[in-house]
């Protein structure tokens, strides 16, 4: 794919769908807020300055990806971009409504526009209580 098809598909400003990574650490607050929205897509190989860096698809980067999948029991799916001479991982993230998903420490995140945004007191309770009625029986 050219770098303008890209630039195209996927657009140059994070939202609640988009974030830009420029590396595979820090993907869990994303996944987490992602699956609590409305899911979404994460691009590793895209520097917070909109600069394709690339990112190698090796083992150490999979295993990282896959860590944060099973702490979250998020299933993400990762695809493997050639983008303009560079490799970009887009990990496509699924909005799950049947349950609530948190971080290993117990954080509710959700995505507001380009922001993983944590819910406190009353948030949290008003956010479960429309999960649960939300809920088929």
């Amino acid at each position: 794919m050219t770098r303008r098809a890209f630039w195209r598909r996927y657009g140059r400003v994070e939202h609640e769908g988009l974030e830009f990574k420029a590396s595979a650490n820090h993907l869990l607050e994303s996944v987490v807020a992602m699956a609590m929205t409305r899911g979404g897509t994460i691009l590793i190989g895209v520097s917070d300055d909109r600069r394709l860096v690339g990112h190698p698809t090796c083992q150490a980067s999979l295993d990282r990806i896959m860590l944060v999948a099973h702490e979250t029991q998020v299933d993400l799916d990762v695809r493997r971009l050639a983008v303009g001479g560079v490799h970009v991982l887009a990990i496509a993230v699924p909005a799950i409504a049947d349950r609530v998903v948190t971080t290993p420490d117990g954080r509710l995140l959700r995505r507001l526009g380009g922001i993983n945004q944590p819910l406190r007191g009353e948030a949290v309770s008003r956010f479960v209580r429309t999960r649960l009625s939300a809920a088929p029986r």
